[in-house]
């Protein structure tokens, strides 16, 4: 399976946390440390690899370099680190903090641009050897902190309609089936694809058949 390059990264993630965790219980500068050393470990990583190889980062080719910066744990832990500080700072607020209307403005207007330019970014620029090693390293510490940005406002009252939307109900179900559909999808989608007799032109409207279809 192609794609259990994710739960490979998760399980040494995992390891990787227990101690940072068991360790922050009686020394917390040392587990503090430890996580910014990881993180910007990472990012330094990221960027050797990137120049080393002259990746560029291009919308037409988003899996260019899967093996080399794509799939490797040291290019995936920034994320999970984000999303450890946000977990531990919901515990300690106990979801109890104070924000002026001013921070809450700013805070969902940054998270919200971060995640529009991550995603759309490449669609307006290219990238030369230095933007996309920065881009490659620093892009998925970003998109988790947006993200972690999110997590925290809905906690502790700041969502908004977001919050009640993320909330439904009806959701809930659906977000217990995410991970297990992601590691069966891939397996639908070669059996479609063996099952056709010919190529497909790719458009708009076949991509939203096969999406709802699959």
């Amino acid at each position: 399976m192609l794609w259990s390059w994710y739960m490979s990264n998760d399980t040494q993630f995992y390891a990787l946390a227990i101690i940072i965790l068991l360790v922050s219980v009686k020394y917390f500068r040392v587990a503090a440390g430890a996580v910014i050393f990881f993180l910007v470990s990472s990012w330094a990583t990221t960027i050797m690899v990137s120049l080393h190889y002259g990746y560029r980062a291009r919308i037409q080719d988003p899996f260019a370099m899967f093996d080399e910066l794509y799939d490797k744990p040291w290019t995936r832990l920034g994320p999970y680190l984000v999303g450890m500080f946000a977990g531990w700072f919901l515990l300690r607020s106990k979801n109890k903090i104070k924000m002026s209307l001013s921070t809450t403005v700013i805070g969902w207007f940054l998270s919200l641009a971060t995640l529009f330019c991550l995603v759309y970014g490449l669609h307006l620029t290219t990238l030369e050897a230095w933007g996309s090693a920065l881009y490659v390293s620093v892009g998925h510490t970003a998109w988790g902190a947006a993200l972690a940005w999110i997590v925290i406002a809905c906690c502790t009252g700041y969502g908004g309609c977001i919050n009640s939307a993320l909330s439904f109900r009806m959701l809930q179900p659906l977000s217990r089936l995410t991970y297990c559909a992601y590691l069966v999808h891939p397996v639908i989608m070669v059996a479609t694809s063996f099952q056709m007799d010919g190529p497909m032109h790719i458009h708009n409207a076949l991509t939203l058949i096969l999406y709802f279809g699959n």
